[in-house]
């Protein structure tokens, strides 16, 4: 299993993506697009629509060993129809080709290997659930003062996604100007209670 990929390492692997198709600076590209783009620079990658029963598990998939990315019927014309849950769903299913995920790993051959293709697996949904919000809303197009509703309405995020979306950012930021994190207030508080109180308190506060 690859190491950990930081929030910034899935940043620098999407926009390396997005450049290769000109889309570096695409606000809120359209995904069809996107999926078009892809096959016209890798004739090998397929797409497919499905009746919505062929997929009864799955809103899209993404088959490595086919080299194709299915989408429920549903699905597909939601993304069409720019609705926020379609194309957050074919993100997702991208970020597995971006990243270059296998689906060999879901042949297991016995109780240990099944062990094992059930980790691997699980960390690579974890990464592309961290990796689809970036495909719609890349770090590097996001205004220094966007707020959570401004995510959502410019990028076509849901306001949670895209609340979650602004912390990532903010958090990427931060590191690269070398700021710590702002503690909450009620944690300052009580820290500033222990110090008067006489407790030895490691963290800076602003006294």
């Amino acid at each position: 299993m690859a190491g950990y990929k930081t929030d910034e390492d899935l940043e620098d692997r999407v926009r390396v993506f997005e450049k290769g198709l000109g889309l570096e600076h695409q606000v809120r590209p359209d995904l069809m697009t996107i999926i078009a783009k892809i096959k016209h620079k890798n004739p090998a990658f397929q797409y497919a629509r499905a009746p919505d029963h062929e997929l009864p598990d799955a809103e899209a998939q993404w088959d490595s060993e086919k080299y194709v990315l299915r989408m429920r019927e549903s699905v597909f014309v939601g993304m069409q129809r720019g609705e926020n849950r379609a194309r957050m769903s074919v993100a997702h299913e991208l970020s597995h080709y971006i990243l270059r995920h296998d689906g060999l790993l879901n042949r297991a051959l016995g109780a240990k290997t099944s062990e094992m293709v059930g980790r691997k697996l699980k960390y690579r949904e974890s990464e592309a659930r961290r990796t689809g919000p970036i495909i719609l809303a890349p770090e590097h197009l996001i205004p220094e003062d966007a707020t959570g509703a401004d995510i959502a309405n410019t990028f076509g995020l849901s306001l949670e996604a895209a609340t979650y979306r602004q912390g990532e950012v903010e958090g990427i930021r931060r590191r690269r100007k070398g700021e710590k994190r702002k503690l909450p207030d009620n944690v300052v508080e009580l820290l500033r209670d222990w110090k008067r109180e006489g407790r030895h308190i490691t963290t800076e506060l602003d006294d």
